[in-house]
């Protein structure tokens, strides 16, 4: 008995060392759907082998952890169901291959427990690591209760009347205790793949980021000083100028003016840290801020929008005015170009819990998941004539002001970009 439990264990933890492979070398957008199916394979060929190695508990029925691999490929495939959908299909071919009366109770079981798995799955990593496994051992716990509720319906159905020797009990018992044991032990050691894997990515951006900003503390300073004299020169000869030379002198300008503003964003990315913190009243700013791009936005035939949730009107943060504001302004900028033809910018706050919220949503092309996992790549953009810069430093402001900025789309429904502070209050100015 002990024998078979081990195995049972040891199966179903076999594809989760195979995962740690791929996590391993490949990023999360690198993961197409070729590799979910593997994954769906992996899980679903584990669940078989948990079947074909079943334990008989009461009256001739038998019980196996099948439900662990398939919940696990469910809820960690997310949003990529085929991964949740293959080891489904392959447990369903082998349980018509084995056959038997009760194919019908089995099926009904399999439906029952796979379908909130897969609607969980939809914002499954949304949620935080603990919440996770706690999901894990929840639908586990429901998977065993419609199990055993089925059980007794089919028993008392078939007229089948159930003897509950001692022994029967007792491994029924022991493998309702191995099941919560294996999808905990299962859950942890995913969340070391994942973890490890975001550190893994964090450490290969700060040493990008280290490079970016040593080139730029050692360069800005040397381009900009000769393009200020440039600059002088050409406002005095312009001034002089007859009326068809000042044309291409008041070109030569603004591109000398867009060429300080590249080299702004380097010193922005050399030194980020905020020295001008101060508590600053949310909706007062943003209103400001929003009001500053409203011209911008009709120019190019876009609305732009300021949604302020007053629940609670706490939403104080601190941050340094002047840089929170080109963080906003730049976010505000790239939603109205992410707009081909007529479309919204809406910028909204409000409060949840200890965490103060802004969004930036447009109704763009939006992105696909390879661009998004690009975002904040030095020079990546996605602009003809950007230079990747601009988000990059926008997301170091953020991270110096202790915020988090994060991304989500899909391509042809825009984008939303998300910033959490933590909220003070106005005694804390």
């Amino acid at each position: 008995m002990m024998n078979q439990l081990l195995i049972h264990v040891i199966i179903i933890l076999f594809p989760i060392f195979i995962n740690q492979f791929f996590y391993a070398t490949k990023r999360s957008h690198a993961r197409n759907n070729f590799y979910y199916i593997m994954n769906g394979l992996l899980f679903g060929l584990s669940s078989v082998l948990c079947m074909s190695l079943s334990i008989t508990v009461i009256d001739g029925f038998e019980w196996d952890l099948r439900i662990i691999p398939i919940i696990l490929a469910i809820l960690y495939g997310g949003r990529h169901y085929w991964s949740g959908i293959t080891a489904l299909a392959m447990m369903f071919v082998f349980r018509i291959a084995v056959g038997g009366d009760d194919i019908v109770f089995a099926f009904a079981v399999f439906i029952l427990f796979a379908l909130p798995c897969f609607w969980i799955a939809k914002s499954f990593y949304a949620y935080s690591p603990k919440k996770r496994v706690y999901t894990g051992i929840w639908l586990t716990l429901y998977s065993n209760a419609i199990i055993s509720c089925l059980l007794f319906f089919y028993a008392s159905l078939m007229r089948y009347e159930l003897s509950l020797k001692a022994d029967g009990v007792i491994h029924f018992i022991m493998m309702e205790l191995l099941s919560f044991f294996s999808i905990i032990v299962a859950s942890l050691l995913y969340e070391n793949m994942i973890e490890k894997q975001a550190m893994r990515h964090e450490l290969e951006q700060n040493e990008k980021l280290k490079i970016v900003s040593q080139l730029a503390a050692s360069v800005a300073h040397e381009v900009r000083n000769p393009l200020t004299v440039v600059k002088g020169f050409l406002q005095l000869f312009k001034e002089n100028a007859d009326e068809s030379k000042k044309n291409y002198l008041q070109i030569a300008l603004s591109e000398l003016e867009r060429a300080e503003l590249i080299i702004t964003d380097y010193l922005n990315l050399a030194k980020p840290h905020s020295e001008h913190l101060e508590t600053v009243y949310v909706p007062d700013f943003l209103h400001h801020t929003v009001e500053m791009m409203y011209s911008y936005g009709l120019i190019k035939n876009v609305e732009i929008k300021l949604v302020i949730s007053f629940a609670d009107k706490e939403l104080y943060i601190t941050a340094d005015k002047t840089k929170l504001s080109q963080v906003i302004i730049n976010l505000i900028k790239n939603g109205v170009e992410a707009i081909s033809k007529s479309g919204t910018v809406t910028v909204s706050g409000s409060r949840d819990a200890h965490t103060v919220v802004i969004e930036v949503a447009d109704t763009g092309a939006g992105m696909s998941e390879e661009t998004i996992a690009n975002i904040g790549t030095p020079f990546f953009t996605t602009k003809e004539s950007g230079t990747g810069l601009g988000t990059l430093v926008s997301i170091r402001i953020v991270e110096a002001m202790s915020g988090k900025i994060s991304f989500a789309s899909k391509p042809g429904k825009g984008t939303t970009v998300t910033l959490k502070f933590p909220a003070v209050t106005p005694i804390d100015k």
